[in-house]
């Protein structure tokens, strides 16, 4: 039986295939039995073989647009065909088809997930980066790859039974070990390549300013936290996500600012002796 979810997908998927073709015979042109010919009947078969076949018994006119609606039309009904098989995850469903007349519990979410807003981030600086500098492109390859882990690892742990804590502890069991060294590498590479675009791009006296702000800001805050007789999780989640998104602001304005002029000194310009003064005394 088909459900409800992969209904949808399966309607996605069939509308993708239809419009793949139409495009695919549309710009297929007037010289390789495109839509002229389909439009006044003669060559009809040939003109709508090509994109049903893939382009194998003929040609499919752009082919960029024709593999992106063809490729959206084949994930659909993929997902429909798998929404299908896993009955929407449906308590009932399943229980129906593990022979028993108890519904497994389900699992809800807990809490906020804040990796869709990262990876999200990410795609700007890739945009960003596409635009202006390589080196932030791989940077926002780099952090949609990491969200894209993290957040399928938080889905997937949300989901392992019907507990909250051994969900944490699960994901945590797993996660930890990877996340705390790595992490340790990307935030050190990323601020001392985000604070190293900003004093390049400042000038020279206004690198020594930005130093000693960006020193006496860390400091002040660690004596803060330390001080502190009760402070909140998430006061210091959102003041370090304030923090990096404050210090990933000013490596991309230092990014596409650019570095500041610098003076060239050449060894001959060094090493060239000062003019000598003419000599007053007379030939004897």
């Amino acid at each position: 039986m088909i459900t409800t979810g992969s209904k949808y997908f399966f309607g996605l998927g069939i509308v993708a295939f239809f419009t793949a073709v139409v495009y695919g015979v549309v710009t297929n042109g007037f010289d390789h039995g495109g839509i002229v010919h389909l439009i006044s009947g003669t060559g009809a078969v040939n003109a709508l073989l090509g994109p049903i076949t893939l382009g194998y018994k003929g040609g499919v006119g752009d082919h960029v647009g024709y593999s992106v609606l063809m490729g959206f039309s084949v994930t659909s009904l993929g997902l429909g065909v798998a929404s299908s098989a896993f009955r929407d995850s449906n308590a009932e469903a399943l229980a129906q088809l593990d022979g028993t007349d108890i519904a497994p519990p389900i699992a809800r979410a807990v809490g906020l997930n804040a990796w869709p807003a990262v990876g999200a981030l990410g795609g700007t600086v890739v945009l960003l980066g596409w635009a202006t500098s390589p080196i932030l492109f791989v940077v926002g390859c780099v952090v949609v790859s990491i969200a894209t882990v993290e957040w399928t690892m938080s889905n997937w742990a949300e989901h392992a039974s019907g507990d909250a804590i051994v969900n944490r502890a699960v994901r945590n069991r797993v996660m930890l070990p990877v996340e705390i060294p790595v992490g340790a590498v990307i935030v050190i590479g990323g601020v001392v390549f985000c604070m190293s675009r900003l004093l390049l791009a400042a000038s020279e006296t206004g690198s020594i300013f930005v130093s000693m702000g960006f020193g006496l800001a860390i400091f002040i805050g660690a004596i803060a936290l330390g001080t502190g007789r009760q402070v909140r999780r998430n006061v210091v989640v959102g003041a370090l996500v304030l923090g990096a998104l404050v210090v990933l602001g000013v490596g991309i304005a230092g990014a596409i600012v650019g570095p500041r002029h610098f003076e060239k000194h050449t060894a001959k310009q060094e090493g060239a002796a000062a003019p000598s003064a003419p000599s007053t005394l007379g030939d004897n």
